[in-house]
């Protein structure tokens, strides 16, 4: 499900703090715009982005280190798919691997956490997460179904 290569992706990378939120969200719904794919993913896309750019904002980095983030995103050729691909340089964390929460059991009951790695499972049709050195990199697709 890999890009045909790293080159398809275009990317932008900015400090690891609330305020380039914008600015990743921008560019990413700006690209995804001029792929012509429906406009329906785009609220999906919107909405994972927002819950893995906060979680590495307020994960990746000691509160004194100056980390950064990395978006790349892209289409791929001939195909109804749309990658967004998040870069940093926090300790290893594998959030596919994380326990999700159980939904069933009431508020008062459910143990905290996770439900963005549910809501990034619910709105993306495939996820992978790999650690190249000292990158964690995530890979989530987005496609038309």
């Amino acid at each position: 499900m890999h890009p045909r290569s790293d080159a398809e992706l275009i990317g932008l990378s900015l400090p690891a703090k609330p305020a380039s939120l914008e600015p990743l969200r921008r560019f990413v719904l700006e690209h995804f715009q001029s792929t012509g794919m429906a406009p329906t993913l785009a609220l999906k896309i919107d909405l994972v982005l927002e819950e893995v750019l906060l979680n590495i904002f307020t994960y990746a980095y000691a509160p004194d280190q100056a980390g950064k983030v990395t978006v790349e995103c892209g289409s791929q050729t001939g195909e109804e798919r749309f990658l967004v691909r998040f870069t940093d340089q926090g300790p290893p964390f594998d959030p596919l691997s994380q326990a999700l929460p159980d939904v069933t059991v009431s508020m008062d009951e459910r143990v905290q956490g996770g439900l963005g790695i549910l809501l990034t499972r619910e709105m993306s049709s495939f996820q992978e997460y790999r650690r190249e050195g000292d990158f964690n990199i995530l890979d989530i697709y987005f496609a038309e179904s």
